[in-house]
This record gives C-alpha cells, sequence and structure tokens, in this order.
C-alpha cells in the first residue's frame, strides 16, 4: 500500500513539472517570435529562453517548430483577450485602449525595435502553412470581439461596433511595425490616441 501511495504522490509531482516545462518553452517561443519572426525563431533559442533542455521541445510538441508556434500564438491570443476583457470590465472602453498598446510595449520595456508580436509572426510566416495563418486570424478576432460586444452596450450599432473593433486591432498591430522600424515608441503612442479620439467620435454621434 506504502508503495502504490508513493507512486501516485510522485505522478502528481511530475505532472506539474512537465506541464511547467511545456508552459515555459510556450513562453519562450512567443518572446522570439515577437521579436524575431517566425523563420527566426531557433528551436535551440526557443530552449534558452524556455529554460529547458532542447530535446525536451519534441517531447512536448512532436509537430515541431510549427506546432510550437502555432500553440504559441494561440496562447497570446488566450492571454490578450483575457487581458482585454479584464480592462475593459474595469477601466473602460477609452482606457483599454491604452492598455491594449501597453501589453506589448510592457514586455520589450525600453527596447522598442524589439517590439513585436507573436501572433503577427505566425500570419506572415509562410502562406502555405494555413495552421499558422489559422491560428493568427482566430487571436485577431478574439481580441476583437470583446471590443465590439461593449460598444454594442454603449448603444453603438452592430456593424459599426465591429467594424471600429477591427479598426483597433489593425491599428495597433501597424502601429507596432512602425515602432519597431523607427526604434521608437511615438507611433504606438500616436495610434493610441487616434483610436480614443476616433472612439470618442462613435460614441458622440
Amino acid at each position: 500500500m506504502t508503495v502504490g501511495i508513493t507512486r501516485l504522490v510522485d505522478a502528481k509531482a511530475v505532472e506539474p513539472t512537465r506541464r511547467d516545462g511545456r508552459d515555459r518553452l510556450l513562453n519562450g517561443a512567443r518572446k522570439l517570435l515577437a521579436e524575431k519572426g517566425y523563420a527566426g525563431m531557433e528551436l535551440r533559442d526557443v530552449a534558452v529562453s524556455g529554460k529547458a533542455p532542447r530535446g525536451s521541445i519534441y517531447h512536448h510538441f512532436p509537430g515541431g517548430k510549427k506546432q510550437l508556434a502555432v500553440e504559441a500564438a494561440e496562447l497570446e491570443g488566450r492571454e490578450i483577450r483575457a487581458a482585454i476583457e479584464s480592462s475593459l470590465a474595469e477601466l473602460g472602453l477609452a482606457e483599454t485602449l491604452a492598455t491594449f498598446g501597453e501589453m506589448f510595449r510592457r514586455r520589450v520595456k525600453d527596447k522598442p525595435e524589439r517590439l513585436g508580436c507573436p501572433c503577427a509572426a505566425a500570419a506572415l510566416a509562410r502562406p502555405e502553412d494555413p495552421a499558422l495563418a489559422a491560428a493568427a486570424t482566430a487571436a485577431f478576432e478574439s481580441w476583437e470581439a470583446p471590443i465590439a460586444a461593449a460598444l454594442r452596450e454603449e448603444g453603438v450599432a452592430a456593424a459599426d461596433a465591429a467594424n471600429f473593433a477591427g479598426l483597433v486591432v489593425s491599428t495597433i498591430e501597424g502601429a507596432l511595425v512602425r515602432a519597431r522600424a523607427a526604434g521608437d515608441e511615438a507611433p504606438l503612442a500616436s495610434a493610441v490616441a487616434g483610436l480614443q479620439q476616433a472612439l470618442q467620435a462613435l460614441l458622440d454621434r
């Protein structure tokens, strides 16, 4: 009986460790996708960033680099959506627009040349990889959904709410590219300010 209990305890102890290792690899992949793109996301660098043995990548992700990138984009999609929903509930629409941009900026601190989005990197990876494009598309749409819902609650027509939510995601993603190219956060700050002005105009109709 004691041996059986010991084995059960050991098995329960191993599972969180496996999960932690998988999560570390996913977060390492997210970081590298954002900073280097899909082509530049080397598995050896993912292992280093995730503080995991390189051989463990294929244990957790038998599909290799593509599976890792797809799941990293999916994780990004879920976490950003949760953050948007939380911000909408606590801060409202206008502040959430600023929060949306800040989510990306805060990761690179004072290094705007590293600004990026793992979902955008997945979308731009390879046209012949539909799984990557699908993961990115699903993430973008999942970010638009709570913004559109919040606008509808403010009395904005459904079509206008959907259009504005799409504009928010497209504007922030485009601003990340411009900020990275310029090595300056100014394009991101300008994009947020413009979106807030457009939001006010929409609500004032």
